[in-house]
């Protein structure tokens, strides 16, 4: 088998896999929330650290703790695994999608809930990024 025609079926399954991803995955997101194509997924291959590139089966922006928790739960009933990722601007590969996989990206989820100067603490959604909690 030519290396060519592997890479043409190994296409083939990812084009398949996405297709039954955003089956499933719309049934409990809007569509707004949801990125099938392959050029919307391009971005979300690395982390800053981008000399390793994985293309994620399908990637989701969900905007409340309530589509996530419903997410995870179609995610588990189906045997999906799915990969967070902040606002992808780490270097340690910690947000590197698995093929076939969801990439979960909290990007939209990015509110300052509260800071509290005299504790040193903040309540945060998990897309908020360190520099938007030390401007607050």
């Amino acid at each position: 088998m030519s290396t060519e025609h592997i890479d043409e079926l190994d296409g083939e399954i990812k084009a398949w896999r996405t297709s039954e991803l955003h089956q499933l995955v719309s049934r409990v997101l809007p569509e707004r929330c949801i990125l099938s194509e392959q050029a919307q997924r391009k971005p979300y291959e690395c982390d800053g650290l981008a000399v390793y590139r994985v293309e994620p089966g399908l990637v989701v922006l969900p905007e409340s703790k309530e589509q996530v928790q419903d997410l995870m739960r179609c995610c588990d009933q189906h045997g999906i695994v799915v990969v967070p990722r902040g606002a992808g601007t780490g270097l340690s590969g910690g947000a590197l999608p698995i093929v076939g996989a969801i990439t979960l990206s909290l990007s939209k989820m990015n509110q300052i809930i509260r800071i509290d100067a005299d504790q040193q603490s903040a309540l945060v959604q998990p897309g908020v990024r360190n520099l938007a909690v030390s401007e607050a």
